[in-house]
């Protein structure tokens, strides 16, 4: 009998909320989907572009913490969004410890225009961390 493949075990970006806030702040709250459980997480942050694309990627973070339970810890070290010829790069840069390894994650993603960032800034993070949470939290 041939080996059985399971499902990949990746978590899924499903939708994006923005509000601005009051005194310059805004909200971001990221819906993700991991096994069949719908994680919903927020961030604020300043009402910039740099302030927007970092609190969707903390809020992107916070949704793959709670997707991996206490198996691995994740920091966010940067957010960067970068002009490249005609649209946005997001990238994201992160540190990481499943069990007694480390890791430097790094994720990217792209986008046409500026209203595009904070969804590249959500894929960024899922692009660093899918194969970490498939391998350690996907057990």
């Amino acid at each position: 009998m041939p080996p059985v493949e399971l499902p990949r075990q990746r978590l899924r970006f499903e939708e994006i909320r923005y509000e601005s806030g009051p005194h310059g702040r805004c909200r971001v709250s990221v819906r993700l989907e991991w096994c069949g459980r719908v994680l919903e997480c927020s961030a604020e942050g300043l009402e910039t572009h740099h302030g927007r694309i970092r609190a969707t990627a903390s809020a992107t973070l916070d949704g793959a913490l709670a997707a991996a339970g206490k198996r691995i810890h994740l920091e966010l070290l940067g957010v960067k969004a970068v002009r490249a010829f005609d649209g946005w790069v997001v990238v994201v840069r992160l540190a990481g410890e499943a069990g007694d390894r480390t890791f430097r994650l790094l994720g990217s993603a792209s986008c046409e225009d500026d209203d595009g960032l904070t969804k590249a800034a959500a894929h960024s993070v899922l692009d660093a961390t899918n194969r970490l949470l498939e391998r350690y939290a996907g057990r």
